[in-house]
């Protein structure tokens, strides 16, 4: 009779399938897993904290010999700092949410001459539409030093004021580099002189000629992680910081053209950005300088350009 009161037994295809246990992923809460993709970003800095190399341990220094044939190729270079007249693009941006919202383009006939005290001197003068170059002389200059400057990286002069250190080599697109690590000793102010910037220098493994040279100001690391902490803990006004969050600027010189042995500059790139944590920034302005057309000429000159050649 019990028996006949029990309900018929449930096929195995219509059994309740028992929910799984949660994972610890799946009780995480929105706001959890969002902290945790922060935390993800930081471990990672973005380019703009990565202009030097992660320290490996290795000794300051380099060898007599080699010190030496840095200096001796920097050498050549003095020789040809007023031989050649080119054509300087410009680009100039500045950006907002990670868009650019103002551009602005210009050309200049571009030549170095030297000053009193033998330094070099940039000197620009207006290009027509037509290619042509204006008797007007113009002041344009970045708070970046000019980009024939880093051939004196390694200078006899410039070695004293600076630490280096070999970080090994590579293949950089169809060059063959050696890779130099090195720390200027002149505190930065202006950022016009090239002793007041750390960087990483890409060197050809065979002529010794610069391939591609990346800076940042001295020290620039250190500070703006403790210019973030600061604004962190500034006055907090209806979750709004009081002050303005650190910047910082960066540089990129490039050197594809080819003459003699020697490369000269073809690309700067001067940047500035701002921290929007102690490993993340967004580019707030760019300047981007292309030059082209070299003409190269067999004894020095200060006269005014002609047409560079294209």
């Amino acid at each position: 009779m019990l028996a006949l009161l029990l309900p018929p037994p449930v096929p195995p295809e219509k059994q309740p399938v028992p929910l799984p246990n949660p994972t610890r992923d799946q009780l995480k809460t929105e706001k959890e897993k969002e902290a945790e993709k922060e935390t993800e970003k930081e471990e990672t800095p973005d380019p703009a904290y990565m202009t030097l190399l992660p320290d490996d341990g290795s000794p300051w220094g380099l060898k007599p010999e080699l010190a030496a044939k840095l200096a001796e190729v920097a050498e050549k270079y003095s020789q040809y700092a007023v031989k050649f007249v080119c054509t300087e693009s410009v680009r100039k941006a500045t950006f907002s949410d990670g868009e650019a919202k103002k551009e602005s383009h210009k050309k200049y006939g571009y030549l170095l001459e030297r000053g009193d005290g033998q330094d070099l001197r940039e000197y620009r003068q207006k290009m027509r539409s037509d290619g042509t170059v204006t008797d007007s002389q113009v002041t344009d200059a970045e708070g970046f030093p000019p980009s024939y400057e880093w051939v004196f990286l390694f200078s006899k002069a410039n070695q004293p004021y600076f630490a280096y250190r070999e970080r090994g080599d590579r293949f950089e697109g169809y060059d063959w580099v050696r890779i130099f690590e090195f720390k200027g000793a002149v505190p930065f102010t202006d950022g016009r002189d090239i002793r007041q910037w750390d960087g990483v220098a890409l060197v050809d493994a065979t002529t010794f000629t610069p391939v591609e040279i990346r800076v940042e100001p001295s020290r620039q690391q250190e500070r703006l992680k403790l210019l973030f902490q600061r604004w962190a803990q500034s006055f907090n006004v209806i979750g709004y910081r009081t002050g303005p969050k650190p910047e910082g600027v960066s540089g990129r010189v490039v050197f594809q053209t080819r003459r003699d042995g020697l490369t000269f500059p073809t690309e700067l790139r001067y940047t500035t950005f701002k921290a929007i944590s102690p490993k993340h920034t967004v580019s707030i302005a760019a300047s981007t300088r292309e030059y082209s057309g070299y003409h190269f000429f067999e004894t020095q000159t200060k006269e005014k350009l002609e047409s560079p050649s294209h």
